[in-house]
This record gives C-alpha cells, sequence and structure tokens, in this order.
C-alpha cells in the first residue's frame, strides 16, 4: 500500500481549515453544531419525557429529538468528508506519511477522551451519580474491571453491554478504529475509482456484519461484536465519497452534471426516508424496539441524504442562504468545540436533571422540566466545553504535536 505523499494540487485541508488560503468551508462547523445540539437536546428530552412522542401539533416538531442518534451519522459523514477532502484534492494519495496520520488522529482525538473519562471517574468517586441516568445501565457506586478496561482500552464498540460510564463513548471507539481503517480505504479509492470504491466500501461493511454475527461461540458468549455497529463503516465512506465527488479528480465534469445523478438518487432516498421514518415511527418504548431493529437501512439512507446536502453546500455561493445559517458566529463558534460539548454534557445533564428533580415539580410540569434542561443544561454544557476544549482539544495538546515545523497541522476534524 502506497502511502508516499504527493504533492497537492492545491491546497489542503490541512490549510484550508486553518484559515492559511481563502476557501474555508465553514459550514462544516456550523453542521457540526446542528449535529451536537441535537445529540444533547435529544437527550434533554430523553431525561424530561421518556420515549413517548408528542400529539398536539405545537408539540411534534420536539419529535424529532427522539431520533438523536442521526446526530452521530451527521458527524460520522462530516469525518469521512473532512478526512477524504485532502485525500481527493491530492489524487487519492494521503498528503502526510501513514505515521503522521495516525499520530495526529491519537492527539486528536485521545486526549479529550482520556480527559472526560477521568474527570467523569473523579466525580462519581466523591458523587455517585448511578440515579442520575434515565435508566439502570448508567455509573454504579462501584465499577467492575471489566468495564474500566473496556472504557480505557477504547474498545466499547468491541464490548457495547461494557459501555456504562458515558454512553457517547462508543461512537468515539468506533470513530478510532476506523483510523485504522483509512489508509486501506485511500489505497482502495486510488485503485478503484469513487463509484468502485463505494461498492467496496459496502461490501467491507456487509462482511464486518456478518463477522459480527457470527461470531465464534466463545466470543459470541463474551456478547462480543465487531465495530459495533459494523455497518457505520459504510456511512464513513459515504462521506468520504461526497468528498471525492466534490474536489476529486476530473470533479468539474462531475459538478457540471451533478443533479443528473444526485436528483433522482437523493429522490428515491428522500422517500425511503420519509416512508421509514413513518412506519418506524417512536411513539413510545414499545415502538423503540422496532424502530431500532431498522436502524442500518433508516442510518444509511439518511447518510446518503446528508451526503448530497454536503455536495450541494460545496457547489453554492457563500452568500447563499443555507451557507449563511450554516456559517453564522454562533453556530460556527460551537462547531469548533463540538467534540468537547459530546463527550461531557451526558453528566451535565444529568446533573441538572437531577436537581430538577429534587425540586419535586408536578407531574404535569414536564415542559417546565424540559426547559429548564435546555436552557441549564445546555448553557452549562456549552460553557463547560468550550473551558475543555481550551485544554484538551484545541490548546495545549496542539500546540506539543505542531511544535516541530512541517508537523501535520490540526485539519478541524469532525467527531462524532
Amino acid at each position: 500500500m502506497s502511502t508516499k505523499p504527493v504533492p497537492a494540487p492545491s491546497a489542503s485541508v490541512s490549510s484550508i481549515f486553518a484559515g492559511d488560503v481563502p476557501f474555508r468551508l465553514q459550514f462544516l462547523d456550523g453542521l457540526r453544531a446542528v449535529a451536537a445540539l441535537w445529540v444533547l437536546w435529544g437527550h434533554c428530552r430523553l431525561f424530561a419525557y421518556g420515549w413517548d412522542s408528542h400529539k398536539s401539533l405545537w408539540m411534534k416538531p420536539l419529535n424529532v429529538l427522539l431520533y438523536l442518534h442521526l446526530g452521530v451519522v451527521v458527524f460520522l459523514v462530516l469525518s469521512g468528508f473532512c478526512l477524504g477532502l485532502p485525500v481527493a484534492r491530492n489524487k487519492n494519495h494521503l498528503t502526510v506519511s501513514t505515521k503522521a496520520f495516525f499520530k495526529a488522529r491519537a492527539f486528536r482525538i485521545l486526549p479529550p477522551y482520556y480527559a472526560a473519562l477521568v474527570l467523569i471517574l473523579l466525580v462519581n468517586f466523591f458523587v455517585p451519580i448511578s440515579a442520575w441516568g434515565r435508566h439502570p445501565t448508567g455509573l454504579t457506586p462501584t465499577i467492575s474491571w471489566q468495564i474500566l478496561l473496556t472504557n480505557f482500552a477504547l474498545i466499547q464498540d468491541f464490548f457495547p453491554l461494557l459501555n456504562t460510564i458515558n454512553t457517547p463513548f462508543w461512537s468515539i471507539a468506533l470513530e478510532w478504529h476506523l483510523y485504522f481503517l483509512f489508509p486501506l480505504l485511500v489505497w482502495i479509492l486510488r485503485r478503484s475509482g469513487g463509484t468502485a470504491f463505494l461498492i467496496t466500501g459496502g461490501l467491507l461493511a456487509w462482511g464486518l456484519t456478518a463477522t459480527s454475527n457470527n461470531l465464534p461461540q466463545p466470543l459470541a458468549d463474551w456478547q462480543m461484536t465487531v465495530l459495533r455497529p459494523p455497518y457505520f463503516l459504510f456511512v464513513f465512506v459515504i462521506g468520504i465519497v461526497s468528498a471525492w465527488f466534490v474536489h476529486g479528480e476530473n470533479h468539474q465534469q462531475r459538478m457540471q452534471k451533478k443533479w443528473r445523478v444526485l436528483a433522482p438518487v437523493g429522490l428515491f432516498f428522500l422517500v425511503l426516508f420519509v416512508v421509514l421514518m413513518q412506519r418506524y415511527a417512536i411513539v413510545d418504548a414499545q415502538s423503540v424496539g422496532p424502530f431500532f431493529a431498522r436502524e442500518k437501512i433508516i442510518d444509511i439512507t439518511f447518510a446518503t441524504l446528508v451526503a448530497i446536502f454536503l455536495i450541494w453546500m460545496s457547489s453554492i455561493a457563500p452568500d447563499h442562504t443555507a451557507r449563511r445559517f450554516l456559517e453564522n458566529k454562533i453556530l460556527t463558534r460551537t462547531g469548533s468545540f463540538s467534540y468537547s460539548l459530546y463527550l461531557v454534557h451526558i453528566p451535565i445533564v444529568a446533573a441538572t436533571h437531577h436537581a430538577i428533580e429534587s425540586l419535586h415539580l408536578p407531574t404535569n410540569y414536564q415542559h417546565l422540566h424540559f426547559a429548564l434542561l435546555v436552557v441549564i443544561g445546555t448553557g452549562a454544557s456549552v460553557a463547560f466545553a468550550w473551558v475543555f476544549s481550551r485544554v484538551f482539544e484545541t490548546g495545549l495538546w496542539w500546540r506539543l504535536l505542531n511544535r516541530k515545523p512541517g508537523a501535520f497541522q490540526r485539519d478541524n476534524p469532525v467527531l462524532d
């Protein structure tokens, strides 16, 4: 597998996102913020209302928060897009060596993750928060060595039942392991082209899913999986393909006739998505199981729509209404520390929920409970995440990484 850097025909995403050239896809930060807030407010809704959907006309829009896991799908598509963009602009080669790529990914994802993990464990040691969650699978006063080992080894996507310290950590583990596959995916893209790469990515995801469903009995007894959920590899690939479509070789020809391909594809997946969401809508706790039994096709359908949206956003003028909305200062600044917000929001929202419950509000005051959660929980989460990110995400660690001339600069990746 060739990993030799090839001179880029134009500015790489590293310099683009560092602001070294005029071209900057700021809407990615805005979309990242929307996804993070979707997840945060979705958890607020679950704390306040559970899985029961709203029936009144005025409250129905809040039902979209029941599908907060789709925010994680957005994160993963964006991750594939952001990592694939410099590759596509560099003739389907990594812009740095494989070693430098892994070093950059490690500095990007691990310091904030371990800081959040240790901080949560310290808080739980002094103030156990097992009773603060929505269900009994949260933290416990005594945490088993298996749970600690799984979380410190970052293998929750292999042992999902042990992911009980902070539920969003499963996607961090998945993202981390997808990084190890990225150089292989780049090699496949270079050898096969975008269309064949998309098909190959689907086959790889299918193979991982089949493997996960047919593990040897000793591993199955441990309730082990493989990159849970394995099909998220295909979601990641979809993001890479969207970057190739916009900035890969011969992208001018593709972009000129993009709607001949994307319009029918987008219409098909939009109709499919609407039908699936109508048929398997979450209305109460009993309907959650049937919905998530179809999450594979729902997530892939939604990921395709997100990828098409990214291609469209990349093709419109900066003064377009959609670009101006996603590139407003509030969203872009929030998006710049969305990884930290994703990591730390659950304990903060849970603590806020616990404080509100101690007020013993009447049961018919759920709307007030939710409003307080959104206002206080969001404000506290955003404020803490900003400070947290200054130390562990964008400050100390990246200054250490970039001390050497020519070091791999931060490329503003997305986590998911």
